[in-house]
């Protein structure tokens, strides 16, 4: 059986990078508004901007990543090469809290990787 569904779990670092993103327009948006002096408004206004799109932007990816695993699980659930166990979903909600709690990439990294590593070798690119 194939299933296309890891496409979508493969967006998974896209996460790490939107919430670094978010993490420096946060701290970019802090350091400007409290600055002595003439604040510049228009870095300002970009790393606030930034900080939200891409916070938000992370937690969409988050969402589709974690729905795109339980589908692949779902889908691979009879095969007879290698059926995953549902706890494999662990690693995608942790992943979903990643999106806002960024320690929480520490597990879920390592976690989607070696999903998707698994996946690969015991069933190939199908």
């Amino acid at each position: 059986m194939s299933s296309s569904w890891w496409y979508g779990v493969a967006l998974f670092p896209l996460v790490a990078v939107a919430t670094l993103l978010s993490d420096f327009g946060s701290r970019t948006f802090i350091l400007v508004s409290s600055s002595g002096g003439d604040p510049n408004v228009a870095t300002g206004i970009a790393s606030f901007v930034l900080a939200v799109v891409s916070f938000w932007g992370g937690i969409l990816v988050a969402l589709v990543v974690f729905a795109c695993l339980l589908a692949d699980i779902r889908a691979l659930g009879d095969d007879e090469r290698w059926s995953p166990s549902i706890a494999w979903s662990l690693g995608g909600l942790a992943h979903l809290g990643a999106a806002v709690f960024s320690p929480l990439l520490l597990a879920s990294l390592p976690l989607l990787t070696c999903y998707l590593y698994r996946r690969r070798d015991r069933l190939g690119r199908s």
